[in-house]
């Protein structure tokens, strides 16, 4: 047996990116544990609201010819387990399924090399192993979720009771027809609809993160407590003057990689859609406009502003107005059973889709969710996962600003869509952060659009 005996831990945190990795083991096929700490260059693990599995990668320098000497096919696990202080409670102890090596790279007199262990959940894999032929009748998405994860994908007890799964709203007939257990969920996920009191729509997400498997509507997400507030901010020469709890919600750096794109907008139905549902039994068909308007004033959002004002084009309508700027058609049943001659067929009649609610808003939904998109470089913090929320400060660039003001549209709470914590052997560890937000702390100035500046603009 091959192992490496040797620590690599810390006491405690002297330093914000200071960090514990207690264990980094790879199991072999063959039963070996092999230690894996000192030959680490970097560790990177990921989660992600809109990825079904956590996974990361590790890239190691290997003297011994681990690939050869222990047959590495891909059928290895790893078992991580790093913390921000030795015994801490926020420790990261996981098993992941090795499923690729890439990179190979000769190193020093050619007595090692450099390559890189790519993992995910084992879950991601045997889903891709397998397919689902059930139906369902009358019952909740929610339930169906349960039922995949246990009965199909074998999800232990303990790791279902580390999950959360939130309610539904709305029964269904649901025949999931030879579809893969993840790709079946995501499939569910488009009809489910957030039985939270007051959510509208259906923009509820499955994703994996250290605590477990998710099905979350972003309504929900972005209700939940704030995790901390960020601040950027020049780093204080004097070290003396910033405490240690200050530097660890300091922004090292930052990118805003979207803060706008008012045409992506129009084109992907944000502001505006436009749904014809058609009923061929009942020879009908129907109009549902989706207004970003009307939506804000009725939805749950991070902050109170809205994203955009109201500019009318030169026919006289904002971008919020023009539905036909994404048109979608789909089938529908809302008002079959309303009809007498299938209304006596009682068997035949289906549940109600209710396709006029999930899918307007859940065009609009998704990509409003990500209006926004800031990406936060902070000190080391494994407390931190996908689907929580932050306060990030950005100071106000405005020459006036002797006051420290903040930004009054980039501020303010944002949703953490990604995570990824990176580790390097140098001893430094940092938490790369996706963040972004539906809305603004403060609403954008109304146009008078009866202004001839605005009205010549718009017309020539």
């Amino acid at each position: 047996m091959i192992e490496d005996t040797n620590t690599v831990e810390s006491p405690g945190a002297y330093y914000p990116q200071d960090f514990s990795l207690r264990t980094l083991n790879l199991l072999t096929a063959s039963g070996q544990r092999i230690e894996l700490r000192q030959l680490l260059v970097e560790l990177s693990y990921y989660e992600d609201i809109y990825s079904f599995s956590a996974s990361g990668y590790i890239t190691i320098i290997d003297s011994q010819g681990f690939i050869e000497l222990l047959q590495l096919t891909g059928n290895e696990f790893i078992e991580i387990d790093f913390g921000k202080v030795k015994n801490g409670r926020n420790d990261n102890e996981q098993l992941f399924r090795v499923y690729k090596s890439s990179g190979r790279k000769p190193s020093g007199n050619m007595n090692s090399e450099v390559y890189t262990l790519y993992f995910c959940s084992e879950e991601l894999m045997l889903s891709e192993q397998i397919k689902i032929s059930k139906s369902y009748k009358g019952t909740k998405i929610s339930d169906i979720i349960k039922n995949i994860l246990k009965d199909q994908l074998k999800v232990g007890e303990k790791r279902l009771s580390q999950s959360t799964i939130e309610e539904t709203t709305g029964v269904y007939d649901f025949l999931v027809p030879r579809m893969k257990p993840f790709e079946a969920i995501s499939w569910l996920s488009t009809y489910a609809r957030p039985q939270l009191s007051g959510a509208i729509g259906a923009d509820m997400l499955f994703f994996e993160t250290k605590l477990g498997f998710n099905f979350r509507s972003i309504q929900s997400m972005i209700k939940d407590d704030i995790y901390a507030t960020y601040k950027y901010q020049a780093k204080n020469l004097d070290n003396d003057t910033q405490s240690f709890q200050e530097e660890t919600i300091t922004v090292l750096e930052y990118e805003l990689g979207k803060p706008y794109d008012i045409l992506n907008e129009i084109t992907s139905g944000t502001l505006a859609n436009q749904l014809i549902s058609i009923d061929p039994l009942t020879r009908t068909f129907k109009k549902t406009n989706f207004d970003y308007t009307k939506y804000k004033s009725q939805a749950k959002s991070l902050n109170p502003g809205g994203v955009t004002n109201s500019l009318k084009n030169r026919l006289g309508k904002t971008e919020q107005e023009s539905y036909e700027s994404v048109l979608k058609v789909s089938m529908g049943n809302a008002n079959q059973k309303l009809v007498p001659y299938i209304k006596q067929a009682e068997a035949g009649v289906a549940q109600d889709i209710f396709i006029e609610t999930y899918l307007p808003n859940r065009t609009s939904q998704i990509n409003l969710s990500n209006y926004t998109v800031l990406k936060a470089s902070i000190p080391g913090d494994p407390g931190i996962t996908a689907g929580r929320t932050v306060n990030f400060n950005l100071p106000s660039l405005k020459p006036s600003n002797t006051t420290k003001d903040l930004d009054k549209f980039y501020s303010g709470k944002y949703l953490v869509t990604a995570v990824r914590h990176i580790i390097e052997s140098g001893g430094t560890y940092q938490t790369i952060l996706e963040l972004a937000k539906d809305s603004t702390p403060t609403n954008y100035m109304n146009i008078n659009n009866d202004s001839s500046v605005w009205t010549n603009a718009v017309k020539e």
